[in-house]
C-alpha cells in the first residue's frame, strides 16, 4: 500500500525524533559512565521488569566483585535481590510508589556483597522517565560504621533500661523520663498514690508525688534532688545515677522507707537525656544500713580495700571527722601514695618510731604479719595543726593469694587520752600505796621490834632461870609454860608479819638449788619430834623416783609442810597416825612437779567449811582456839606461798576422820653441782636391804637402781640372816646392809648384832629410821652400826654414807678436830637495851665466853678500834640504836684499815624480821641476821660456825654457811 505524502512526512518526523532520542539516550549513558560516584543505572523494560543498564567501578569495589560479573548478577530481578531480603520490601514498595512520580528518593538498605555478607549503604534513588523510556539512577553511601555505632548505642541503652528499669516485690513505681523534653515515656507499677499517668508531664508528677513524704523537710529535698533540669545538669557534670531515702506513707496509711534513684543516659538516635527512675520500698534495707553505718562509726572512721596496690574506700566521710583526719583525698588511689602524702608526713615521734610506724604500714609487712596473726594492728601517733592525734590501722585477709585485704582505720585519740588519765590516776593511786604500804611496814617493823626486845628478854631470862640448879618441880613447870607461851607468842607475830608480806607483794622466792633429802629430813625430823609427844605414829614414804636436788626456795616449802603437818599433828588425839606422802608426777621442759599429800586421822572438818578453810583468821569452830590455839592465819599464808610457786592445795575431809590436803608445786630441776663427790664406784657395791615395809623396801630398791647400784630386798631379820650366809659362802659378800630399826620379832639393832658375829666388821652397816636416831645412837654403836640414814633414801646419801661408814675412824679424827670450844672466846656486844645486854651477857658468859658491852653503834665501833688487831672473834651487833644504828656501825667497822677488821664474823641480833632487814643488814657487811628472840643453842651453833670459819670472807665463799633467821 503507497503511503500518502501525509504520512511518509510523519514517518520521517518520527523517525528524527528516534535518532535524536538513540543520539541522546547514548549521549546520557555516555555522561553516566564518565561519574566516579557509587552507582548503578536501572532502566524498567516494557515487561515492566528492571534491567541493570549500568555499574560503577566504586560500587563493584563496595561488594567486591568485578564491574562485568556485578552487572552481570543485576539483570532481570537481580536489582532487588541484591537487597537484603528483610529490605526489599521497601524497595519494591517504593518502586511501585515512585516509578509515577518525578523526583527521587532515599533509603537506608543492607546491600548483599558477594561473600553473601552485607553492608548498610544509604541510597539515593532518582527517576527518569525521558526518551521514551524510564529509568532509575541509584547512588549508594557506605554507612556501615554509623549503623553500627548507632547499633551499640542501641544495645547499651536498652541494656541500661533492662538493669534498671525491672519490677520487683519491693517496686513501688518505675518511669521512663524523657528529661530533655520533661516528657514520660513509660510508667509501670501500683500507682499507690493515683497520680502516675502519662498524660502528665514528669515535673507535675513529681509535684504530686512529692505528698507522699509526710516529713516537710523531706518534701524540699525531694523536689530539690530529683528536678528535671538538675538531673540533666548532674548528667552533664558526669554523674550518672542519684540516690537518696525518704521516709513515706502509703495510701493504707502505713509508714515506710523507700529509695527514690534516678540513673540517667542519652537516647542513641536523638541524644535526649533519658531517665529511669524506681521508687523502692527499703526497710531492712535502710535498718541494714543505718546499724551498719552507726556500728562502723562507732568503731572505725573509715573502711577500705587493699588490692594489688590500690584502696579503696567502702564506709567513710571526711565531712564526718571533727579533727585530725588523715582521710584520703580521694575515695580511690594509690595505697603508697596515701601513705607519703598524708600519713608519714604527719608521724609524730622519734625518726626511729617514725621508721618503724613505715615498716610496719609498708605492703609487704602487711602480707606477711596477716599470715601470722589477724588482725595485724599498727598503732600510730599523729602531729595534725599543733596537736598530736592516735590512729588505729586494723588489717584483715579477705584473699591473701590475691592480696586482698579489708583496711580499718579507727581515731584512739580520745581513749588514748583516757588511758592517760587513768595511768595518771594509777600512779598517783601506786604512789598512794606505795607509801602507805612503806608507812604500814614501817609500823610493823617498829612494832615487830618493840614486842621481840621484850620477848627476848622474857626468852632469855627463862632460859637463865631454868639453869638454877635448886629449882623445885613446880617452879620448873612454871617456867617452861613461861618459854612455850612466849615462843606461842613468837609464832603469831611471824604470821602476822607474813601475811603483812604477802599483802603487801613484799614475800618474795629464793631460787636456790637445796639438797631434797635434807629438805625433808628436816621436816620429818621436827613432825617425828611432835608425834612422839602426843603418842602418834607418823609415816613418811617416797612413791617412785625423786631427784636428790632441786632449785626452789626450800625454807618457804618448809613452811608449808611444817604448817600443814603441824596442824595434822594438833588436831589428831592419840593412837591416831600421820602420814606424808611424795611422789613426782610430771617432768617437762628441766622441770619437775612435786605432789605431797599429807594425812592424818583427826577430828577432821565440816564439809560447809572447807571452801572457808584458807581465809585469814578462819576457824571453824572458834571454842577451838583455846583448845588448839592458833593465829587462823597458817593455812592462808600456806596458801598464798603455794600459788607464788605456781602450785595448788586442795584438801578434803570428814568429821571424825581425819583430813588429806594435796600440795603440787614444780621445782626446777638441778644438775649435780651441789652434790658431794665420792670415789666409791656404784657398780662396785652390792647392797642388801632389810624392812619389813614392802613399800619401803621397793623405793630404797629404785633409788639405788637409779645410779646402777645392785641391791636385793628382803622384810625380816631372819631371812636377811640367811642370806648373808649364803652370800658370803659363794664368796659374793654384801658391801652394804641397809637395815630398818622398827621391825617386829627382831629389829635392826639385834640384826646388826648379829651380822657381826658372822662377819665382823668387813661390811659396813647403816641404820634405817624414820625416827630421831639420837634416840638410839648409843645402842646401835655398841651393836655395830656405822652410821644412820634418815628414811625415806636418797641415791646421793647412800654413798656418802657408805663412804663415811668406810672412813670412820679417819672422819670421827677430823670432826674432833673441827669442834671449836667457845670458852674463852671475846665478844663484843651492841646493844642499847640494858636488860637485853644483861641476859646475853650471861647467856655467853655461861658457855665461858668473855663479853664485852657497847651501848651504841658509835661506842662499839670505838671499842673494836681501841683493842689490838686479832682482840675480838666475833661482834653481835644490835641494829637498832641510838647515835649510830648496827648498819652504819658494820660500814665503820669494816672500813677500818686493819686485817681483822674485814674477817671478823659480824652477827646481826635484831628484833627486824622483814626479808629487807635482812638484805640491809648483808649489804652493810655483817655475816648473818638472827631474828630476836634468838634460841641459845642457835646463837652458840652460829658463833661456832662463823668463828670455826675465820670471819666472813671464808664464811662468804659456801653461802650455806650464812645463817639467816632463827631457828
Amino acid at each position: 500500500m503507497t503511503m500518502d505524502k501525509r504520512e511518509i512526512v510523519m514517518e520521517n518526523a518520527s523517525a528524527a525524533v528516534r535518532h535524536d532520542n538513540e543520539v541522546a539516550r547514548a549521549h546520557f549513558l555516555h555522561n553516566i559512565a564518565q561519574m566516579k560516584n557509587c552507582s548503578v543505572l536501572i532502566r524498567k523494560r516494557k515487561d515492566r521488569h528492571f534491567e541493570s543498564v549500568y555499574v560503577s567501578d566504586a560500587y563493584a569495589r563496595m561488594v567486591g566483585a568485578p564491574a562485568e560479573e556485578t552487572l552481570a548478577g543485576l539483570d532481570g530481578t537481580g536489582f532487588v535481590k541484591s537487597v537484603h531480603p528483610e529490605d526489599r520490601v521497601y524497595v519494591r514498595r517504593m518502586l511501585k510508589r515512585r516509578m509515577s512520580d518525578d523526583g527521587g528518593a532515599d533509603l537506608t538498605l543492607r546491600i548483599v556483597t558477594a561473600e553473601r555478607g552485607y553492608i548498610w549503604c544509604n541510597v539515593n534513588f532518582s527517576f527518569i522517565d525521558d526518551f521514551g523510556e524510564q529509568y532509575i539512577y541509584c547512588t549508594y553511601f557506605d554507612v556501615t560504621a554509623l549503623k553500627e555505632n548507632e547499633e551499640r548505642l542501641r544495645t547499651a541503652y536498652m541494656s541500661l533500661g533492662d538493669s534498671f528499669y525491672q519490677m520487683t516485690d519491693r517496686t513501688l513505681a518505675m518511669f521512663r523520663v524523657n528529661l530533655t523534653k520533661d516528657r514520660i515515656e513509660d510508667i509501670q507499677g501500683k500507682d499507690l498514690y493515683e497520680t502516675d499517668t502519662l498524660e502528665r508531664s514528669y515535673s507535675e508528677v513529681l509535684e504530686l508525688r512529692r505528698e507522699n513524704y509526710p516529713i516537710r523537710e523531706e518534701q524540699d529535698a525531694f523536689l530539690g534532688a530529683f528536678d528535671r533540669q538538675r538531673l540533666i545538669d548532674i548528667y552533664l557534670e558526669g554523674k550518672t545515677r542519684l540516690a537518696r531515702y525518704f521516709f513515706s506513707r502509703r495510701m493504707d496509711g502505713s509508714l515506710c522507707f523507700v529509695e527514690f534513684s534516678a540513673v540517667m543516659t542519652r537516647h542513641p538516635m536523638t541524644a535526649d537525656v533519658i531517665a529511669f527512675v524506681t521508687e523502692q520500698e527499703c526497710n531492712a534495707d535502710k535498718v541494714d544500713e543505718t546499724l551498719l553505718d552507726k556500728i562502723m562509726a562507732r568503731q572505725f572512721d573509715m573502711v577500705a580495700y587493699l588490692a594489688n596496690g590500690r584502696y579503696g574506700v567502702v564506709v567513710g566521710d571526711e565531712s564526718l571527722i571533727d579533727k585530725g583526719s588523715i582521710f584520703p583525698t580521694s575515695r580511690n588511689g594509690i595505697y603508697r601514695n596515701y601513705l607519703e602524702n598524708q600519713v608519714f608526713p604527719v608521724l609524730h615521734g622519734s625518726e626511729e618510731k617514725q621508721q618503724a610506724v613505715r615498716r610496719a604500714l609498708d605492703p609487704e609487712t602487711i602480707v606477711e604479719q596477716v599470715k601470722r596473726r589477724e588482725p595485724y594492728i599498727v598503732n600510730i601517733a599523729c602531729d595534725i595543726e599543733g596537736e598530736t592525734y592516735h590512729k588505729r590501722f586494723d588489717f584483715y585477709s579477705i584473699n591473701p593469694q590475691a592480696r586482698f585485704y579489708i583496711l580499718l582505720k579507727s581515731d584512739t585519740t580520745e581513749l588514748h587520752r583516757e588511758q592517760q588519765a587513768r595511768n595518771r590516776q594509777l600512779k598517783e593511786a601506786l604512789a598512794e600505796a606505795e607509801q602507805a604500804s612503806v608507812a604500814k611496814t614501817a609500823f610493823l617493823s617498829r612494832m615487830s621490834h618493840e614486842i621481840r626486845t621484850p620477848m627476848n628478854a622474857i626468852i632469855g631470862l627463862d632460859n637463865i632461870a631454868l639453869q638454877e640448879p635448886d629449882l623445885s618441880d613446880t617452879m620448873r613447870e612454871y617456867l617452861d609454860k613461861i618459854g612455850s607461851s612466849a615462843r606461842y607468842l613468837l609464832t603469831l607475830i611471824n604470821d602476822i608479819l607474813d601475811m603483812s608480806r604477802i599483802e603487801s607483794g613484799r614475800m618474795t622466792l629464793r631460787n636456790e638449788e637445796f639438797s631434797f633429802h635434807n629438805f625433808l629430813e628436816q621436816v620429818n625430823t621436827l613432825v617425828d619430834s611432835q608425834c612422839r609427844d602426843r603418842s602418834l605414829h607418823y609415816d613418811c614414804v617416797i612413791h617412785g623416783a625423786v631427784d636428790e636436788y632441786y632449785i626452789g626456795d626450800d625454807t618457804k616449802l618448809k613452811q608449808v609442810l611444817i604448817n600443814i603437818l603441824g596442824n595434822a599433828v594438833k588436831f589428831t588425839e592419840s593412837p591416831g597416825t600421820v602420814s606424808l606422802s611424795v611422789e613426782r608426777t610430771a617432768q617437762f621442759e628441766g622441770q619437775s612437779t612435786l605432789r605431797f599429800i599429807i594425812k592424818d586421822t583427826g577430828i577432821g572438818m565440816d564439809a560447809a567449811y572447807i571452801p572457808k578453810i584458807f581465809e585469814a583468821f578462819s576457824q571453824e569452830d572458834d571454842t577451838n582456839t583455846s583448845s588448839y590455839g592458833g593465829s587462823g592465819l597458817g593455812l592462808a599464808i600456806t596458801k598464798n606461798i603455794v600459788e607464788m610457786m605456781n602450785g595448788n592445795i586442795a584438801v578434803e575431809s570428814e568429821k571424825g576422820v581425819g583430813s588429806t590436803f594435796t600440795v603440787d608445786v614444780t621445782l626446777k630441776n638441778a644438775e649435780s653441782a651441789g652434790r658431794q663427790d665420792v670415789d666409791l664406784r656404784p657398780q662396785d657395791l652390792k647392797v642388801l636391804i632389810v624392812d619389813d615395809d614392802p613399800v619401803a623396801c621397793s623405793h630404797a630398791h629404785i633409788i639405788l637402781e637409779e645410779i646402777g647400784v645392785a641391791s636385793d630386798t628382803c622384810t625380816s631379820g631372819k631371812e636377811a640372816i640367811e642370806l648373808i650366809r649364803l652370800s658370803h659362802a659363794r664368796h659374793e659378800d654384801y658391801n652394804l646392809i641397809l637395815v630398818d630399826w622398827k621391825m617386829p620379832e627382831q629389829d635392826g639393832l639385834a640384826v646388826t648384832k648379829a651380822i657381826r658375829e658372822i662377819l665382823g666388821d668387813d661390811m659396813a652397816i647403816i641404820i634405817l629410821t624414820a625416827y630421831n636416831w639420837s634416840d638410839i645412837e648409843e645402842d646401835a654403836t655398841a651393836a655395830g652400826a656405822d652410821g644412820f640414814m634418815s628414811k625415806p633414801l636418797f641415791a646421793s646419801n647412800v654413798l656418802y654414807e657408805v663412804q663415811q661408814a668406810l672412813q670412820k675412824k679417819q672422819i670421827a679424827e677430823e670432826k674432833e678436830e673441827e669442834k671449836i670450844d667457845l670458852t674463852g672466846r671475846r665478844i663484843l656486844l651492841a646493844e642499847d637495851m640494858l636488860i637485853n645486854a644483861e641476859i646475853m651477857k650471861q647467856l655467853l658468859m655461861m658457855q665461858g665466853m668473855e663479853v664485852e658491852h657497847a651501848e651504841n653503834g658509835k661506842l662499839a665501833v670505838e671499842a673494836f678500834a681501841s683493842h689490838p688487831e686479832g682482840y675480838f672473834d666475833a661482834v653481835l651487833m644490835d641494829v637498832r640504836m641510838p647515835q649510830m644504828d648496827g648498819l652504819e656501825a658494820t660500814e665503820h667497822i669494816r672500813a677500818l684499815d686493819r686485817e681483822d677488821a674485814k674477817r671478823v664474823p659480824i652477827l646481826a641480833m635484831t628484833a627486824n624480821a622483814f626479808d629487807e632487814d635482812v638484805q640491809r643488814s648483808l649489804q652493810a657487811g655483817m655475816d648473818a641476821h638472827l631474828t630476836k628472840p634468838v634460841e641459845p643453842e642457835h646463837l652458840f651453833d652460829t658463833l661456832e660456825v662463823f668463828i670455826r670459819k675465820g670471819g666472813r670472807n671464808r664464811a662468804r665463799s659456801d653461802s650455806s654457811k650464812v645463817i639467816f633467821g632463827n631457828s
